[in-house]
């Protein structure tokens, strides 16, 4: 039981990272909040994290109940979730244009204003990838649902508070890893998504055929 808690603690926190990427996140940050005061960089750091947090863990256990609702069935959402993850995967992988702004374009819609809760938080940190990857990992089966929620609500602030971490030391981060580096850094994280995507549709089709993979 250890063992199978802790390899799901394991496999929940590599998704999460994968998908809220703290090094994409602390590089839009740096251009979100270039030539502001430090208070304010850490302030609009904060919130971002508290709203993205928010956001992530809430939806992860809402998001059942709607589809239940809907009359889908989570192994139906699995392999709909998956599918879209690989898209993004492959567009990380080959530099293209994925479903998160990038900091240029973030800045460009609202250059002067707070970007703390959009486009910081959503939907740079919490993507809809994280989104959609979220849900699948709150309740992934019938059995220890509470523990598997459990985990995943632990996990998340982990990983959002490594977050908030990289976005205070975004200035240092950017200056060590350069353009090249965290773009480098995007196409490995784009193989962990690509590789994200394919285990959750295999799930899903287990789920909706009732076979154990």
């Amino acid at each position: 039981m250890l063992t199978e808690s802790l390899a799901r603690t394991f496999s929940v926190f590599v998704t999460l990272v994968a998908m809220l990427n703290p090094i994409e996140a602390a590089a839009a940050f740096a251009t979100l909040t270039e030539g502001r005061p430090l208070g304010d960089q850490e302030r609009i750091a904060l919130r971002a994290s508290i709203v993205a947090g928010i956001t992530l863990i809430v939806f992860a256990f809402i998001g059942e109940a709607l589809l239940k609702a809907l009359g889908v069935e989570i192994g139906a959402f699995k392999i709909a979730g998956g599918l879209l993850l690989l898209k993004v995967g492959f567009n990380m992988v080959f530099a293209e244009k994925t479903d998160r702004q990038t900091a240029g374009e973030a800045k460009a819609v609202a250059p002067q204003s707070d970007p703390s809760v959009f486009p910081l938080a959503i939907p740079i940190i919490t993507g809809p990838g994280a989104l959609t990857a979220s849900v699948a990992l709150v309740f992934p089966s019938a059995p220890h649902r509470f523990l598997n929620a459990g985990i995943f609500v632990a996990v998340a602030v982990v990983v959002v508070f490594i977050t908030y971490l990289f976005m205070r030391a975004s200035e240092r981060l950017t200056m060590w890893f350069g353009e090249t580096g965290i773009d480098a850094v995007s196409r490995v994280v784009g193989i962990i998504v690509a590789s994200i995507a394919v285990q959750l549709v295999v799930n899903g089709i287990a789920a909706l055929t009732n076979l154990k993979i």
